[in-house]
C-alpha cells in the first residue's frame, strides 16, 4: 500500500506565482509528477486550494493548474486571506486524504493543529534575518519578532529542505536548526523550456519588446538585495566602451519599485538605455535570454538564483555575484563580481566582447545547467520523502 504525500500548490493562486517561490513550487510539482512512482511506495497528490473548513481541491496531475499560473501574471487570491485559509484548513484537508506527509514549498503560512502529520518545509533564504535593517519592520516585531516567526516556521517543522548550502548554513547559524534536520536539494529548471536553440519567432519577440542587438537582461524583482543601483551604475560605466548597450528588466514590479529602478537609471545616466518589460511569459523570456549579450544577476544575496541557471541553460553568458549562493551555483561557468563594485561589474560585462571568452562561458554554462535539471531535483526530493515516511 502506498503512502500519501501531499504537495501544496495553493500558493500559485496568489501574487507569489510570478516570483521565484512560485516558479519553484510549479516546476518541482511538474518534475515530481513525471517520476515513475510505481515502486516508490509513495502516492503523490497536489493541493490546488483549501477553504476555511478544510475542504480542498486535490489533484493527481498538477500540470493544468501550473500551466494556468505560468501563462498569466494575474492572481486570484489575496496573500492574507490565502495564508489564513491554509493555516486553519490544511490539517483537516490532509487528514481526509490519509496523508502521512505534507510538503510546503513556501514559508508564507505555517499550518495550525497538525500533530499527526509530518511537515516538510522548504527554506528559500533567511535574507531578512541576515539584513534586518533593510527588510525587518515594526509590523513583524523588528528583528526579534522576525526571528521568532522563522523559528516557528522551521523549528516546528519535522524536516527542512534548503535550496542551497548557503541557505542551509544560515539555518544553522541564524536559527540554530540542527544540520541533521536539514537536507539540501538544489533547485532545478526545465531544460526543455530553457534551451539554446533559437525558435522561429525569437527575433519578433525581441523586436516587440524594443530590444536592440546588444542588451543585458535582468529577471526578477528590484528590492535592495537585487542591487539595482549597482547594476545600473555598472551599465553606465560599460556604455563608455559599448555605447549601444541596453538593459532589459523583466519582472512584475510594484509601481514604487519600477519608479525606483527608473530613478536609479537616471542617476546612472542610462535611463534612455533601460527597458522595463514588466512580467513576460516563459516563452518570451526564453527568447529574451537567448538574444542577450549577457544575463546580469549581481545581487547582494540570494537563496539560490534560478535566473542564473535559466540563462545558462539558454546558452547565455552570465555575470553574477561572488557572494552567497550565487558563487556556489555558478562556480566557473560565469563571471563573478563584487556586487558593491560597479566598476568590477562593468569590467566583467565589457570582457564579454571577447568571442573566445563568450564561447567558453556558454559551453561551461550549458554543462553547469545540466546539473540542475528538474529531473534531478525531483528525484532527490522523492528520495527525501521516502526517507521521512
Amino acid at each position: 500500500m502506498s503512502t500519501v504525500v501531499l504537495f501544496d500548490l495553493s500558493i500559485l493562486a496568489t501574487r507569489t506565482r510570478v516570483r521565484g517561490i512560485g516558479r519553484y513550487a510549479g516546476d518541482l510539482a511538474l518534475g515530481l509528477s513525471q517520476l515513475n512512482l510505481a515502486r516508490s511506495g509513495i502516492e503523490l497528490r497536489f493541493i490546488e486550494s483549501v477553504d476555511w473548513s478544510g475542504r480542498a481541491r486535490i489533484v493527481d496531475d498538477p500540470a493544468p493548474f501550473v500551466r494556468r499560473a505560468a501563462e498569466t501574471g494575474q492572481h486570484e487570491d489575496g496573500q492574507f486571506e490565502w495564508a489564513y485559509r491554509l493555516r486553519l484548513g490544511l490539517a483537516r484537508a490532509a487528514r481526509r486524504t490519509g496523508a502521512a506527509l505534507v510538503h510546503l514549498p513556501h514559508t508564507e503560512a505555517t499550518p495550525l493543529f497538525m500533530p499527526s502529520l509530518l511537515r516538510l518545509v522548504t527554506c528559500h533564504d533567511l535574507i531578512p534575518l541576515r539584513f534586518p535593517k533593510q527588510y525587518v519592520r515594526w509590523t513583524s516585531g523588528f528583528r526579534a519578532g522576525r526571528r521568532l516567526l522563522d523559528l516557528r516556521r522551521f523549528k516546528s517543522a519535522d524536516h527542512v529542505v534548503a535550496i542551497s548550502h548557503a541557505t542551509a548554513n544560515d539555518l544553522v547559524e541564524l536559527l540554530g536548526v540542527s544540520r541533521e534536520k536539514i537536507t539540501v536539494v538544489p533547485n532545478g529548471v526545465d531544460l526543455a523550456r530553457w534551451q539554446p536553440a533559437a525558435l522561429d519567432d525569437d527575433v519578433a519577440i525581441r523586436e516587440r519588446h524594443g530590444l536592440t542587438p546588444r542588451y543585458l537582461v535582468v529577471a526578477g524583482d528590484a528590492d535592495w538585495r537585487k542591487n539595482c543601483d549597482g547594476m545600473l551604475a555598472a551599465l553606465g560605466i560599460a556604455r563608455r566602451t559599448l555605447p549601444d548597450l541596453q538593459l532589459a528588466w523583466a519582472g512584475r514590479l510594484t509601481i514604487e519599485r519600477a519608479r525606483e529602478v527608473q530613478q536609479a537609471g537616471e542617476r546612472a545616466g542610462v535611463a534612455q538605455a533601460l527597458r522595463m518589460l514588466g512580467w513576460v511569459p516563459d516563452r518570451e523570456l526564453a527568447a529574451i535570454y537567448r538574444g542577450a549579450f549577457a544575463m546580469l544577476m549581481v545581487s547582494r544575496a540570494e537563496g539560490f538564483g534560478l535566473p542564473v541557471v535559466e540563462a545558462m541553460a539558454s546558452g547565455t553568458p552570465v555575470v553574477t555575484s561572488n557572494t552567497s549562493s550565487l558563487r556556489e551555483i555558478a562556480e566557473d561557468a560565469a563571471l563573478l563580481a563584487d556586487p558593491e563594485d560597479p566598476a568590477a561589474i562593468a569590467s566583467a560585462i565589457v570582457s564579454l566582447s571577447d568571442a573566445d571568452l563568450r564561447t567558453r562561458l556558454i559551453r561551461a554554462g550549458l554543462s553547469r545547467a545540466a546539473r540542475y535539471s528538474l529531473e534531478e531535483q525531483a528525484s532527490r526530493m522523492l528520495t527525501l520523502y521516502r526517507s521521512l515516511v
